[in-house]
């Protein structure tokens, strides 16, 4: 019996609904986001992040049990691995591709039966491809569902080892090889978003953070119109409201905030750019980076790399 893993329990459910045959089992992590170190173990690399985690959701407290809700995954789909095969349901867009990246480089060496379903992206509902799908859709997805061959397991052993290095060269190389990405096209997009969230070498900001300020150029907004300017903005949303949200409280720190937070939290938190951020998105200051994890690297002020938007890819600083 196959045992379907996504990232969402409402496309799990919604399977269910469909007829479509087998378990389902939700792995769901933020790994688009936060630390990815290449050296800690799984344990160390669980608490690692669900002290991130639990920083960025507010609630310092919930460490032990975002760190045991980790572990119970990791558990469950090592169980499941052993037992059958699994469908990996997986979107276009960067957030599904980091799970199905981490999950593919873990269990394809370890000689898992895996298998995913994929869908084409539909330009009236961008976003993650597969929760689009409706009931005969899933069917028929399913049905034509593909083995996660060698090729594309080696690729996801090699990515995932770029993307977790303390620095963006192996990635950016990778990358740069379209060739590479033939057994998996829609990985090499999604890793060039996240190599776009170096900071920008004319102004220090992250692609999304720079998506941000110009919507926040029109006027003040709260959580959810600002979720939606990001998505206008990306040919696959990838952002979700805990991302959105980070990005804001990291723009609204240091001395020279780029951004002025009313409110204590969601819904009624309402975000204004200052008039630093519109010196910023101007183009007549470079904010200073603030301390922050992006995949294997730690990044802050001194970080020797940037993004650099004329050319599309990572640079050392001049």
């Amino acid at each position: 019996m196959p045992i379907h893993v996504h990232g969402g329990s409402v496309l799990l459910a919604r399977l269910a609904e469909a007829g479509v045959p087998g378990e389902r089992l939700e792995w769901s992590e933020v790994l688009c986001e936060g630390p990815v170190p290449a050296e800690a173990d799984d344990e160390g690399f669980r608490q690692i992040r669900a002290d991130w985690l639990a920083e960025h959701v507010g609630d310092p407290a919930a460490v032990s049990r975002i760190a045991a809700g980790l572990r119970a995954q990791d558990e469950a789909l090592a169980a499941a691995a052993g037992r059958d095969e699994l469908v990996l349901w997986t979107g276009n867009e960067w957030f599904c591709q980091a799970i199905a990246l981490a999950l593919i480089a873990r269990l394809g060496p370890a000689g898992a039966r895996l298998s995913w379903v994929a869908a084409d992206d539909d330009p009236d509902r961008p976003g993650c491809s597969v929760s689009e799908l409706d009931e005969a859709g899933l069917r028929q997805a399913f049905a034509a569902r593909e083995c996660v061959d060698p090729a594309a397991i080696a690729l996801a052993v090699q990515a995932w080892d770029a993307y977790r290095a303390p620095g963006p060269i192996r990635l950016q190389s990778l990358v740069d090889d379209a060739a590479a990405f033939v057994a998996w096209p829609a990985l090499r997009g999604a890793l060039a978003l996240h190599l776009a969230e170096w900071p920008g070498r004319e102004d220090g900001l992250a692609r999304t953070e720079r998506q941000l300020l110009a919507a926040l150029a029109d006027g003040p907004a709260d959580l959810g119109a600002l979720l939606t300017a990001c998505g206008r903005a990306e040919a696959r949303p990838w952002l979700t409201d805990l991302l959105v949200l980070a990005r804001l409280r990291r723009l609204a720190e240091g001395d020279a905030p780029l951004v002025h937070l009313a409110g204590s939290a969601p819904p009624e938190l309402k975000a204004e750019i200052t008039e630093a951020g519109q010196a910023v998105l101007a183009g007549r200051a470079r904010w200073p980076t603030p301390a922050r994890w992006l995949g294997g690297a730690l990044l802050d002020a001194a970080t020797p790399w940037c993004w650099d938007g004329e050319r599309g890819r990572v640079v050392q600083w001049a």
